[in-house]
């Protein structure tokens, strides 16, 4: 019985969530869910979610590059992207990934950098899409929280669908 809500819920994004993260991903089997042949947009948007907490987790709890299952994972996720419809939450969650896989991610947390370059490519390649890009300027001229603060990055303005835009106020 706790096994779904846990699939689902257990992790909100916050920072905190670190300390518990590997308990998640043991007590779910995350992989084998998210490498089911059919598995739901709930388990999917969740388990972005949980790698998103373990590319920052170092000297908190379980880190991406500890985590046997991560490329499964982080594939699985990025397959379940490309063949559903974007969404502002969807956006943000592959925005933070792909920024947090690269050169600039918490190196304690995922290790070489290089280590997740198609995964990495791949975020980039589904948020640069058309479809991706118009939802996440719908959000931007809907003033949703999560593409505001990625857009106070430098790295959230990189991205194809805010190119040469200026930083909100």
């Amino acid at each position: 019985m706790t096994r779904p809500w846990l699939l689902r819920r257990a992790c909100d994004g916050d920072f905190l969530n670190a300390y518990f993260v590997g308990d998640v991903v043991r007590t779910t089997g995350l992989h084998e869910a998210a490498t089911a042949s059919h598995v739901d947009d709930e388990i999917m948007d969740h388990a972005g979610r949980i790698l998103l907490v373990m590319t920052g987790s170092s000297g908190m709890g379980a880190t991406l590059s500890r985590y046997p299952h991560a490329e499964a994972v982080l594939a699985a996720h990025l397959r379940h992207l490309i063949r559903t419809e974007p969404s502002a939450g969807r956006y943000c969650t592959a925005a933070w990934l792909a920024g947090n896989l690269g050169e600039d991610g918490d190196e304690g947390s995922i290790g070489p950098a290089r280590r997740w370059r198609h995964h990495r490519d791949g975020y980039l390649s589904l948020l640069a899409r058309d479809d991706w890009c118009g939802v996440a300027r719908e959000a931007l001229a809907a003033k949703d929280p999560g593409i505001l603060w990625l857009l106070e990055t430098a790295w959230g303005r990189r991205l194809a669908a805010f190119a040469g835009r200026p930083s909100p106020q």
